[in-house]
Order: C-alpha cells, then structure tokens, then sequence
C-alpha cells in the first residue's frame, strides 16, 4: 500500500508538471498569434481595404476598379517583368552555385572548407557597406548585373547552410552499398543525392524567390535614387514610389498584387513537394 501511495504522488506531480508545461507552451503560441494579428493580419486587411475604395478621404467602394488600373499600368508591368525576370535569371544560377559548393563541402574539398566563412560573411555585414564596394568596382554600370550579382552574393550563404546540412544528413551506408553494386559517381548522385535531398532544394528554391522581392534596398542604395533605370525598376520601386506621392490605392493594390504573387508561388512549391516528395 506504501509503494501504491508513493507511485500515485509521483504520477500526480508528472500530471502537473505536463499541465504546467502545456500551459507554458499555449501561452507562448497565443502571444505569438497576438503579435501576429496586431502585427501582420490587421494591417493586411485595411491594405485590402485601402485597395478597393477611391481614396482615403471619400472612401467610397470601387471594387477592383482599383486592381484593373494597376494591371493596366505601364509602370506596374515594367515592375512586375523586372521583378520576374529577377526571379527567373538569378534564382537558377544561386542554386546551382550553392549546389556545386555544399557538394564540396560536404563531400571532401578540404581546402574549400576553409573558406566557409568567407560563405556567411555577405548575411553578416551591413548591407550600406556592401553597396559602397559595389559601387567602386561597378564604375558609371547602369544595367542590372551588378544587382543580379550583389542578389546572389548576398543569398548565397544561407543556401549552402541548407543544403550542406541536407547532403551531411545522408547515411554514408547508402553510398557505400551502391558502390558495391558498381554505380558510378554520376548515377549516385542522379539517383540517391539528388532525390534525397529535393524537398530541401525546393525550400531553398521558395526561400531564394522571397527573397528575390526584398532586393529594394541593396538596389536604391547602389542607385541612389527613388528611379533607377529601367532594367532595375521593381515591384518595391512601384509601391514606394506610390507611397511618396500619397497615392495609397496605388501602393494598396500593388502590394496585395505581390502578395497574391508570392501566395501562389509558395503555394505551387508546396504542392508540388506533398506531390512528389511525400
């Protein structure tokens, strides 16, 4: 009866002990959704707002009045081309420069290993200093390489983290038996590397687009100017030049419109991974 009683307290103290420690964690998860909604769902809406009336004074409803001059906006398209363009030209070679180096890495450039520092430095430093060195070595340059360059530089370094984790977390066990079976170095990555490690190139893919659309600073520091040139001129350049001319329908609908953008390339990305990759 003694050992019953003392078993029964110390199963009732692990009650409470789990009680306490749910609490803990729903407290913690309800402050986070509070900042969230004060933060990120409140503000989301009154833009949604702000994109479907005439103006802020009268506010009268015009529904996606509103959505149909931005599409129609000669400057909102040369925006929305640039900004893809960015996605379609640069986020490619990022992978694939951060494929080539993480396989080096993980894989045995030991020399290269000592450089991977140099990897994470661009995500370290402060982005006015950067744009002061690009500045030097890309002299009286008006087109978009030097953006694309400095976007690819700057990302590059997160990328290698996650894919160097995804190759090192491959059992050695699985090389070792296929090269048993005579596969040769291309076939062992074609078929076991590569599909092993795709959900987290796809998530290195998604992360590399969003980032894409936060290039806004980096490029009006290099250009020092709210109007750069054409070839560089992005959704960012097309709301917070809006933004200064207090046109908030403007800025309102085009951020819903990047928004919506982003949504369904995420969107896309992770049905495609719950397809495939399961």
């Amino acid at each position: 009866m003694k050992n019953h009683s003392i078993l029964r307290k110390q199963e009732h103290k692990r009650t409470r002990h789990k009680l306490k420690w749910n609490t803990k964690c729903k407290l913690c998860i309800g402050l986070s959704m509070i900042g969230t909604l004060i933060f990120f769902v409140i503000p989301y809406i009154r833009v949604l707002y702000y994109s479907l009336i005439d103006n802020q004074f009268r506010r009268n409803f015009v529904g996606i009045s509103n959505y149909i001059d931005t599409l129609s906006n000669k400057y909102f398209l040369l925006a929305l081309k640039n900004s893809l363009l960015l996605i379609i030209i640069c986020v490619p070679v990022l992978i694939l420069l951060a494929l080539f180096i993480s396989l080096a890495l993980a894989y045995g450039i030991k020399r290269l290993r000592a450089t991977r520092v140099a990897f994470i430095l661009p995500m370290l430093l402060p982005t006015a200093s950067i744009v002061l060195v690009w500045r030097m070595l890309f002299q009286n340059n008006e087109t978009v390489l030097p953006i694309y360059l400095l976007f690819i530089w700057k990302n590059i370094g997160i990328c290698i983290i996650l894919l160097t984790a995804a190759f090192t977390s491959i059992e050695q066990e699985m090389f070792e038996a296929a090269s048993l079976e005579g596969t040769n170095t291309y076939q062992l990555h074609r078929y076991i590397t590569v599909p092993l490690i795709a959900p987290t190139i796809l998530f290195t893919i998604l992360l590399s687009i969003v980032n894409s659309f936060k290039v806004f600073k980096e490029s009006y520091l290099y250009y020092g100017g709210n109007y750069p040139p054409e070839n560089s001129y992005t959704l960012q350049y097309y709301m917070n030049n809006n933004f200064l001319k207090l046109d908030y329908q403007a800025l309102a609908t085009g951020a819903i419109l990047t928004s919506l953008l982003i949504f369904i390339i995420v969107l896309g990305g992770l049905v495609l991974q719950r397809r495939y990759y399961k």
